[in-house]
């Protein structure tokens, strides 16, 4: 059972030697963390990401690796100590996901030293996760919840309950995982880094299920898509798109999924064509996912048109109002942006902001009230239409404007040219504005009805139809419309974001054309 952990490598040595010599903490997403006594009381308590990290036993991974297994059982001795006997209805430390995580850790522990000290602690974890009313459904933490019981009744056998573990723990994984992707392989929690993220999940469970003989139909499919879209959603610079809770990842593929056809996709995509197979085509619809992607090409590294659209609201875990969203990476360049994640601290500003409509390319209306608890098809979504005159079309609608629908059309005609095409339904006389966001390293003027962002090879024109449309241009987050961005984890830098505005008709468009300076 050892071959599904992860082996040592040269940075879980150096983890553990910081950790020894200079109580030290590596992080990816919160630079060095020292502790004196414990590390409990270490890091930015006030930070719900730094609790799931802690809690969640992430920090173990390094240790367990290298096998320090004394060092290992201070520690869980002391977190147990200090929190076991905590009340279950406190977030932290019983966070419904770092729960499932800790546990896994507990258990592979257990199998890897033939550790059975973790008894009473483990029991208590299963048991708590084997609760109806602990279980998050259709969730990546309850794809993971289900995970970590079927990996424990195979740590800790001589626990009466284990059995029912793995019972519950294969029902509720072939449930999570019949709801994770769509039908077309596409993660339906709204971020291209928790597609990336649950493909991770799946192979998980794929290793798991092998190991115990079990074989679900249709997953190998599965993961064939997932990896077809996973070649789509990645960026010309070989990043995966900067879209709703996402940060900067590149993709990649585990050797045992290389004989995919997607995977040689990926491939292709990740190495910039030197490697892999050459995807297909010019766009991609995922109808059902709510997903639009045009690439202008496969080759010449980086200067590809590569543009997003997305529409399509079907999970609340990770949702962001970002419904009709477009994204535009151009010339090797960012152009239009999105704001990312920031964190998961739902109290915070930013985070409140980076949710926000107003932090998406998108059109706003000051007066309506945001939908965020409807979701699903007919809710929102995506549709191929033919327009005369536009080589690719597509059409997506939203209600998440609670008084109505909207609809945008993406209409493009080649790489240097598309047309965004706006039109309202039951918003009679209420003001509309449109937002358009772009990095600071653009600069942006206005002149005559026609807006410029210039960069030092291109510069980009936008037009629209309404003649006496207004203008605006903010910078950073203290301002009516506010810009940033967040593509790491509590890292943010300012933008700025083109407001058109106010209008008050049914439609609109707004043509966008690339020329050389």
């Amino acid at each position: 059972m050892k071959d599904l952990f992860p082996p040592e490598n040269k940075k879980d040595i150096e983890f553990l030697k910081q950790f020894i010599k200079n109580k030290k903490i590596i992080t990816k997403n919160f630079g060095d963390i020292f502790f004196v006594e414990q590390i409990w009381d270490s890091g930015p308590l006030d930070n719900r990401s730094w609790l799931w990290t802690l809690h969640s036993f992430v920090v173990f991974d390094s240790l367990i690796a290298v096998g320090d297994i004394s060092l290992l059982k201070q520690l869980i001795a002391s977190w147990s100590e200090r929190f076991e006997d905590v009340a279950v209805e406190e977030d932290f430390p019983w966070h419904d996901h770092a729960t499932a995580l800790r546990l896994d850790r507990i258990s592979r522990i257990a199998i890897q030293f033939s550790e059975s000290s973790f008894y009473e602690l483990a029991r208590k974890h299963g048991n708590l996760l084997l609760r109806d009313d602990f279980y998050e459904k259709n969730t990546n933490h309850g794809f993971d919840q289900s995970l970590s019981l079927i990996l424990a009744s195979l740590a800790f056998p001589a626990i009466p309950e284990s059995s029912q573990w793995q019972v519950v723990g294969l029902e509720r994984l072939k449930s999570e995982m019949d709801f994770a992707f769509t039908s077309e392989g596409v993660h339906v929690e709204n971020s291209p880094a928790y597609h990336m993220g649950m493909i991770g999940n799946m192979l998980r469970a794929r290793r798991l299920l092998r190991h115990i003989n079990i074989n679900y139909e249709g997953v190998d499919s599965l993961f064939d898509k997932a990896l077809i879209f996973l070649a789509w959603i990645t960026r010309p610079d070989r990043f995966l798109t900067y879209l709703g809770d996402s940060v900067s990842y590149r993709p990649n593929v585990a050797k045992e999924l290389l004989d995919f056809p997607g995977a040689s996709m990926v491939e292709w995509v990740s190495s910039a064509g030197n490697d892999g197979v050459k995807p297909e085509g010019e766009c991609a619809l995922f109808e059902k996912s709510g997903y639009f992607v045009y690439r202008s090409s496969w080759d010449n590294w980086p200067g590809h048109t590569y543009i997003v659209f997305k529409s399509g609201f079907l999970s609340g875990y990770h949702r962001q109002d970002d419904d009709l969203n477009i994204l535009l990476h151009a010339y090797g360049e960012d152009w239009l942006i999105d704001s990312g994640m920031y964190n998961h601290n739902q109290k915070d500003p930013i985070r409140q902001y980076m949710r926000s409509v107003k932090a998406h390319n998108v059109p706003y209306f000051p007066d309506i009230k945001i939908d965020r608890k409807n979701l699903g098809i007919g809710f929102s979504g995506l549709k191929a239409i033919e327009v005369d005159g536009w080589k690719h079309s597509v059409e997506g609608f939203t209600s998440m404007y609670s008084s109505g629908q909207v609809f945008r059309k993406v209409l493009i005609k080649d790489k240097n040219s598309f047309r965004v095409f706006d039109s309202f339904s039951d918003f009679d006389g209420k003001k509309k504005y449109f937002m358009f966001h772009f990095p600071l390293d653009k600069s942006i003027g206005f002149e005559n009805g026609v807006v410029s962002i210039f960069s030092k090879t291109k510069k980009l024109l936008i037009t629209s139809n309404s003649n006496d449309l207004g203008f605006a241009l903010y910078k950073g987050f203290g301002q009516v419309f506010p810009s940033v961005v967040s593509n790491k984890i509590n890292h943010k830098e300012d933008s700025q974001v083109v407001v058109f505005g106010p209008f008050l008709g049914d439609s609109i468009f707004f043509d966008f054309c690339f020329f050389d300076r």
